[in-house]
């Protein structure tokens, strides 16, 4: 007999992307209480995919517009506003493959659902009008639903969304966003705003592989090997080409003079680091996707660095997101510009400086409010890489202090997270 618990994380989750796997390992880890886990998710598969415990359904079996990549300028707007009407109108659309009898390829997901104990929405940058639809769905059947980890508010569009959102939002059992910026937007359009809190991202709760696998993989790696048998730090690095935190590094430039002055900036700031404490700085594959991967801009990155080949090297083994944390926390600093690096760096003690800009709201109500490190990011928008260079080597240089600080702020969210558990759970399950 199949006892495991079901929880769908009814979004589409790019799984090549580590930090979403982080968020659903996490979110595993919240809700389990030791019981073997069946985990749900939406992604670009082209049939039902089997990953360890993950159930991956094709993408398109339920959303058009939510993770459809193809959608752009007036098209994305038409289809957002008629998917509106729909929901308004009692109309699913595909959203009805969760639950109705149709087609038999449908019916692995329609089992999956019916199973589900937790029917969660929102996690990371994702919530949509489909996630109106699919709270819906879930509290009609008498599932535990609600959102969880959004970092997503209500601007463009506010017309048509409006009373969705608020009817997702007065249905939902809980409403958790990972930052203020997002949760003070739908607070306009809530009709209890108390319902809507702000608690740390999932992703903080996923446990790391034991210390020996990380080991394992880093051991394999020469350069790494010869760095530690030196006593040389080593300085983990993520670094990316796409997303909101590459889309507001130098917005007058574009193409190749953009991707070339970004890795020029990171380049300087690692050259310093290097020529200074003679660190050794390894890249991580935290998102291993077609369109920006982050193996690329490594390697970017390194052909402009001024240091020589056995200062840094490219860990190029697709890692799991609990091995990666893993690998965080075997390293004694991380230079990041993945949020996600920066929560697992977070989560597990390690001293970091976070790359980014001002408009990143997600980092800086994440890294810098939540976890109140607000003085180890550089908004590269505004400081040049002189002066992130120096910021960066004294930080480096404060590392200590900055790692007892790390373990009180581990501390204050983790008994957040468990009180977040205890409201998803609700009242009978939180109190067992």
């Amino acid at each position: 007999m199949d006892d495991r618990l079901h929880i769908l994380v009814a979004d589409y989750v790019p799984t090549t992307n580590k930090g979403e796997e982080a968020i659903v390992r996490g979110i595993e880890d919240m809700l389990s209480e030791g019981r073997p886990v069946a985990l749900g998710l939406f992604d670009h598969v082209a049939q039902l995919t089997q990953r360890e415990n993950i159930t991956i359904f094709p993408r398109e079996w339920i959303f058009r517009f939510e993770g459809n990549s193809a959608l752009t300028g007036r098209r994305r707007i038409l289809l957002q506003a008629k998917i509106a009407i729909e929901l308004r109108l009692g109309m699913p659309g595909p959203l009805k493959n969760l639950t109705a009898a149709g087609a038999a390829e449908y019916q692995p997901l329609q089992e999956f659902f019916r199973r589900a104990e937790y029917v969660l929405v929102g996690h990371d940058g994702v919530f949509c009008l489909e996630s109106c639809g699919i709270i819906h769905l879930a509290k009609r059947h008498g599932k535990r639903t609600g959102i969880l980890g959004a970092s997503t508010g209500i601007s463009a569009g506010r017309l048509y969304k409006a009373g969705l959102y608020g009817r997702a939002m007065e249905e939902s059992d809980f409403c958790v966003f990972r930052e203020k910026y997002s949760c003070e937007s739908m607070k306009r359009v809530c009709r209890d705003p108390s319902k809507l809190v702000v608690a740390p991202d999932p992703a903080f709760a996923m446990r790391p592989a034991p210390p020996e696998a990380a080991r394992e993989i880093l051991d394999r790696c020469e350069p790494y090997r010869r760095a530690r048998a030196s006593g040389r730090p080593v300085v983990a690095v993520t670094a990316l080409e796409k997303g909101r935190v590459y889309g507001g590094f130098r917005p007058d430039l574009h193409g190749e003079a953009k991707q070339q002055a970004h890795a020029q900036y990171l380049a300087t700031v690692l050259d310093a680091l290097i020529e200074r404490h003679q660190a050794f700085v390894l890249f991580l594959p935290h998102s291993l996707e077609k369109a920006g991967n982050d193996l690329v801009a490594a390697g970017h990155v390194i052909e402009r660095m001024k240091t020589g080949a056995d200062d840094s090297a490219v860990l190029e083994q697709d890692c799991p997101a609990r091995l990666l944390k893993s690998i965080i926390r075997e390293c004694d600093f991380l230079v990041g510009e993945r949020t996600h690096s920066l929560i697992g760096s977070v989560s597990v003690g390690t001293p970091f400086v976070a790359m980014t800009n001002r408009q990143d709201t997600r980092t800086h109500g994440i890294i810098g409010d939540m976890c109140g490190c607000e003085e180890q990011i550089v908004d590269m928008d505004i400081m040049d890489d002189q002066g992130a260079s120096l910021k960066t080597l004294g930080l480096f240089e404060t590392r200590g202090a900055i790692r007892k600080s790390l373990e009180r702020t581990r501390r204050e969210l983790s008994e957040r997270m468990q009180e977040i558990v205890r409201m998803i759970k609700g009242p009978s399950q939180g109190a067992a």
